[in-house]
């Protein structure tokens, strides 16, 4: 009887394994499929996919020959028969990461990526009243209604246009995706990163010194704090500078110290680091290591030469302060096209890339700004 028994499980072991094996193999044939049927599919223009698999799927091929069968389907411009492709996500991740590197603004403030033309955002033009509640059947305090504003951004097309040999394309010792990614990075951060700081809001994002402002404390909503220097283009010396400098300060509110940094072109750097305290020490402070930036009044330093220069005589807002990740909201548009024309520029290979990106102040409290003027009257 036990021999019986042992049998039974042995041919029942048996089968289990068989069901298995079976089951695996059926498990691969429908990961074969698959992979087979994404190559014929629509592609996302979000999500985690591998880069290798773009190099095989013919986006290097696209770009060293123009062989146009990666995922044809899928890139193809629908808005019109331009022939632009959509660029892999994974490529389009490391642009932007590039361009985080490149652009000054990018590097601080808050960005977010959307499927539309524009976002529309509710902020709180006054903060919400609060209390503690009322104990037994006191009566409990009201508390005032906040006020809520609309702001749009829209997404506004920018474009970079690199171009190269076709002989270097053909050396398949060069990363020609590298380079590719590198030279869009870099056009498209000098464009971008000049209309976040002054762009005027038209056919491009709005820049924060674009934005009117006012030096009273209290001020309408939409508009910036700024501050005199008290003489054009420069400081009327070097006790009203770092009263005035200490004053922005403290102008900003407790919420936005912990992320508060100051951004200025390098030509007022030079002034800022010429200023001393009382006791002989320079407000400007050094940075010790790449991992510190260099501080004024214990804030980090952003030079940015999309800041207006500081020239005697001449009047301009060279210098901000402030919580720019708070302050000021980047927005771009998923997704970046690319043409290969090999026509218009022989006999260069020239790439016409496009995306769409905007920009504007969220929070009109979290930056100040420094204008090197005399205070009108």
């Amino acid at each position: 009887m036990n021999q019986e028994i042992e049998n039974a499980i042995s041919e029942l072991n048996e089968n289990i394994d068989e069901l298995i094996k079976s089951n695996e193999e059926k498990i691969k044939q429908i990961e074969v499929n698959m992979t087979r049927n994404e190559s014929n599919t629509t592609m996302p223009l979000s999500g985690n996919i591998n880069g290798d698999s773009y190099r095989k799927s013919g986006f290097d091929e696209y770009i060293r020959k123009g062989v146009d069968d990666f995922l044809t389907k899928s890139l193809s411009d629908k808005e019109g028969s331009s022939g632009a492709r959509f660029v892999p996500p994974e490529v389009v991740l490391r642009i932007d990461e590039k361009l985080k590197l490149l652009s000054p603004m990018r590097a601080i403030s808050k960005i977010i990526t959307i499927s539309t033309n524009a976002v529309e955002l509710l902020v709180d033009s006054q903060s919400p009243d609060a209390g503690w509640m009322a104990s037994g059947d006191d009566e409990r305090v009201e508390t005032d209604t906040p006020e809520v504003q609309k702001i749009k951004i829209p997404v506004h097309e920018i474009y970079a246009k690199p171009k190269v040999s076709q002989k270097l394309l053909d050396d398949s010792q060069i990363n020609v995706e590298e380079w590719l990614t590198s030279k869009i990075a870099e056009k498209i951060a000098a464009l971008e990163n000049e209309a976040f700081v002054k762009g005027a809001g038209d056919d491009r994002p709005q820049g924060f010194l674009s934005v009117e402002s006012d030096d009273k404390e209290t001020r309408d909503f939409g508009k910036l704090r700024h501050f005199y220097s008290g003489a054009a283009g420069k400081f009327a010396d070097d006790k009203t500078a770092v009263d005035i400098l200490v004053d922005m300060v403290c102008s900003l509110k407790p919420i936005y110290v912990k992320n508060a940094k100051w951004i200025m072109s390098r030509s007022a750097l030079a002034e800022i680091r010429k200023l001393k305290n009382e006791d002989g020490t320079y407000l400007w402070q050094p940075s010790l290591s790449e991992a510190s930036p260099s501080t004024l009044l214990g804030y980090p330093v952003i030079v940015d030469d999309n800041m207006p220069a500081l020239a005697a005589g001449t009047k301009s807002t060279s210098i901000a302060f402030g919580d720019f990740y708070s302050g000021y909201q980047i927005v771009d548009r998923q997704g970046l096209k690319i043409l290969r024309d090999p026509y218009t520029s022989k006999p260069f290979v020239e790439f016409y890339a496009t995306k769409r990106v905007g920009g504007g102040v969220v929070d009109f409290g979290a930056i100040k700004t420094l204008k090197f003027e005399e205070k009108s009257e």
